[in-house]
Order: structure tokens, then sequence, then C-alpha cells
């Protein structure tokens, strides 16, 4: 009876521990069926479609008046928002050769052609990834009953990247115009016809703008605030600090400091009016100091994706417009070290992403100087033509500099700024063997006759030591992260370092 009670006791331990490994089992199969819907294609579009539109190049109606009966806001701002809308799940369907949402956007004879374009794409083993990056309607026609409008849609900048059995084979960038006729049905305004056509002639007898001439010598820093760093623009931004700040450097001879602006920090196609405030009162800031600013933009930004570029053009055009006119403004620095996503996003794509950009910012902002801010000498010879600037990082080994500079001279005839170089003086558990504040003396002593004898533009890394360093700059590990904090040349308390003397001796 005893060996009874035992085998008893034992079929239910081994029924129980089965049955609790079905229960995780079916959970776990639960969560990864709940997880793969959510990632299915048809409904992420639908459900931001629904929301909040993901889809956001430059529209403006340039001319809304209509004879016969005028437009109302709210039905002109739907129109566009539909529009918007057709374009985006159109781009899409090229992109991934799926007609999702084509229904709710197009009437059935247009979704005819698309379904027969997309056909074609299929059996040619052919994909395009495109978006539009500004429209300006004209109002044409707008029915009486309110059922049918007509519109041209002129200075329609494209950009696409078309790919032939995934191998990429054209880029192209392209200014086009549309005669576009919508119908409203379902609640939806529907894409029944969208004609390309001729543009019309712009006047072009306006003059370009000159560029901005640089100064004979930047000698700048890296800015954050020893309080927040890499995160300037949040709710612990103080005018009375930056100022106190500002002042320390011009105490230390410099001229010039270069800033950053996250792109999700700054709320990405809508930019928040609050930190951008407080971008516009820093650079009041430097003004009053007579101090000059590198705006460093899409910091922190890593897409680089063809259908994201209307996002990140309305961001630009946000931050630009705000800041183009204002008199401490240097030049843009349009991405922070874009070179070190050519592997995990693609050289080609990471290019394509910055030419359009250089373009749009030049179109914006013809007189401000336009650089980007290599992490390598050796990549910063990419997109020289376009730029006004060439800007590299260094924190190679020093013996090694003066023979990188001459490389790169020797291949542009641009200005050049050394933008970011330094060295640490954090010397401790996870380095050991590190520097101390006489070896950055030593360092700065090496460097600063060999930028000076070269009239090189720079801005060293950085001003304050900081308490705190963000994972998202070096990751978790303790031994990368510790290192960042001691760069600067001002201590955690604000106090000099012994490298300090040499900026100040600086002429």
């Amino acid at each position: 009876m005893k060996n009874q009670n035992k085998n008893i006791y034992r079929a239910l331990l081994i029924l129980s521990f089965i049955g609790l490994n079905l229960l995780l089992v079916a959970a776990i199969s639960n969560i990864l069926s709940y997880l793969n819907t959510g990632a299915d294609k048809s409904t992420m579009l639908n459900l931001a479609l629904g929301a909040e539109p993901v889809y956001k190049p430059h529209l403006v109606w340039k001319d809304s008046i209509n004879p016969s009966r005028p437009i109302e806001k709210p039905t002109k701002k739907r129109v566009a928002q539909d529009y918007l809308n057709a374009w985006y799940v159109r781009e899409v369907a090229l992109a991934t050769g799926e007609n999702t949402g084509i229904t709710d956007y197009y009437t059935e004879s247009a979704r005819a052609k698309i379904d027969t374009l997309l056909l074609q794409n299929k059996k040619g083993k052919t994909f395009i990834k495109g978006a539009s990056l500004n429209h300006e309607l004209y109002l044409e026609f707008y029915s009486a009953d309110g059922q049918l409008i007509s519109f041209r849609d002129e200075a329609v900048f494209e950009i696409k990247q078309i790919y032939d059995q995934e191998k990429l084979v054209l880029e192209t960038r392209d200014t086009s115009a549309y005669r576009v006729v919508m119908l409203l049905e379902d609640g939806f305004w529907r894409i029944r016809h969208q004609e390309r056509i001729i543009p019309q002639a712009k006047d072009s007898s306006a003059q370009k703008s000159s560029l901005k001439r640089l100064p004979q010598w930047i000698k700048g820093v890296n800015y954050y605030p020893q309080e927040h760093p890499w995160n300037t623009f949040d709710t612990l931004f103080k005018a009375e600090r930056i100022q106190a700040d500002f002042e320390k450097i011009k105490q230390l001879n410099l001229n010039t400091l270069r800033i950053f602006v996250g792109y999700e920090d700054f709320g990405k196609a809508e930019v928040n009016p609050e930190k951008l405030n407080r971008l516009k009162q820093l650079m009041d800031l430097a003004q009053d100091a007579e101090l000059q600013v590198i705006v460093t933009l899409f910091d922190f930004y890593g897409d680089y994706s063809v259908l994201d570029t209307p996002n990140t053009f309305k961001h630009a055009r946000s931050i630009i417009s705000a800041l183009k006119a204002h008199p401490a403004l240097l030049a843009w620095d349009l991405k922070n070290e874009p070179d070190l996503d050519f592997d995990n996003r693609g050289k080609d794509q990471v290019t394509f992403w910055l030419q359009n950009h250089i373009a749009h910012l030049k179109q914006l902002d013809p007189e401000t100087p336009v650089t980007i801010g290599w992490s390598k000498a050796k990549a910063a010879t990419i997109l020289e033509e376009k730029l006004d600037v060439v800007s590299f990082h260094y924190y190679e080994e020093l013996e090694d500099f003066e023979e990188t500079y001459r490389d790169l001279k020797a291949n542009t005839s641009k200005p050049i700024m050394l933008q970011e170089f330094g060295l640490s003086t954090y010397s401790g558990l996870w380095k050991p063997f590190g520097n101390d504040e006489n070896d950055q003396t030593t360092y700065y002593e090496r460097i600063l006759p060999i930028l000076k004898s070269n009239n090189l533009h720079f801005a060293f890394w950085t001003l304050y030591d900081f308490e705190e360093v963000p994972t998202a700059v070096v990751g978790r590990l303790p031994w990368r992260r510790a290192p960042q904090k001691k760069f600067g040349i001002l201590d955690s308390q604000g106090e000099s370092k012994e490298a300090a003397t040499l900026f100040k001796a600086l002429k």
C-alpha cells in the first residue's frame, strides 16, 4: 500500500510537470501569435493611417479659390491628408509588391493601374523605394455637391531608389507636377485620376545668396551642459547656467561651440516648440557672448529609409527656418558620424539620404555653410563636392595625425575642420592603465601647435567632465562608459584641469 501511494504521488508530480510545461508552451505560442499579428504589414499600415499621419512631406495650398463654391477649411485639410495617404500607400506598395491600403485611397479604375504596375514589377523582380518631399496644390475645380475636386500639384520633389533583384541599379531625384482628380467615397477622398504634366515655368530671376565667410580660425569646443549632457534642451535647461558656461568658453580664448539637436529628442517630424524655443535661447546667449555656433542636426538618427525622408525633411525645415537668420549661426553640421552606420544600414542608403538632405538644406538656407561630421578622416571626402567644409574626428594615435591631415588636404580644396578630438583623464577600475591630467596636457601641447601652424579649424571634445553618460551614447559596458566621463578640460565641479591653460594662451 505504501509503495502504491508513492507511485501515485510520482505519477501526479510527473503529470503536474507535463501540464505546467504544456501551459508554458501554450502561453509562449499565444504571445508569439500576438506579436506576429502586430507585425503584419497591413495591420501596421491601417493603424498608422487611422490614428496619426506617418507620412509628412511639406504640403501647402498655394491657391484654393473656387468661383462656383468656396472650399471649406476642414475639406482642404481632409483632401490634403487623404492625398498624402494615397502617396504613402502607393510608395509602400511599390516597395513591397503588396497593394495593402490601396483600396482606401484609390477608386476602382485607379487601383487597376496600380495593380498592373505591381504585377509587372513582380514579374521583373523590380521594386522601387520612393517618397515625395514637397507638394504645392492649386485648386482647379470643386463641385457644388462637394463630392469631386480637381487640382494641380506643382513642385513635387520625388526621390527614388530602383532595385533589380535586390540590387540597387538607379537613384533619382526629380521635380515634377501632376493633375489630380479625387472623389469622395465612403468618407474617403480617393484618387480617381493622377496624370503627370509639364511643370509650369517658375521665375528664375532671383539671385542666389552668397555663402557666409568662415572665421579666419575656428577655435571651438563641443558643448553639453555639465548637469545634463547629451540632453541639452530638456527641462533642466537654465539660461543662467548656459550663460555662465559661455563666459567660461570665452575665457578659454575660444570663439565657437558645436551643439547637437537630437532628432527624436526634438519630436521627429513634429518639432517640439518648447525645445525649439530653448534652442533659440541658447543661440541668443551665444550671440551675447560673441560666440558662433555650429548646429549638428539629426543626432541619434539611424533610419535613413527613403519612406522616412519626408519626416526628416519636415523636421529639418522647422529647425532651419527658425535659425537660418540668426547672427550666431556659423554652419550646419548635417549628421554626426554617419559613416558608423555604413555597415548596418548600407553605404548607398546612408549617402543617398545625406545627398537629399544637403540639397534640401541648401534650398532652405543657401547662405550658411554645410558640413558633415565624419568619424574618420578616410571618409571625409565622401560628398565633399556638395559640402562647404570637410570635417573629421580623430581619436587615433597622435603620431599619425599629421600624415592623416596631409593626406586629407591633398584630396580636397575645401576648408577642413578637426571637429572632434581629445584625451580622457580616466584611470581606474575599468582602465587601470589610463591617462591622467598630465597626459592630457601633453596631448594638447603636442596637437595644438600643429593646428595653429596649419590654421586648421577645430573643436575639441569636450568642455566638462560628466558624472553620468547615458547608455544610448556608448552602451552599458562600464569600461566604455567610464572613460567617456573624463574628456573635459574642466572637471565635473567646473574647475580647470592643467590643459585649460593651453587654450587660454592660444592666440
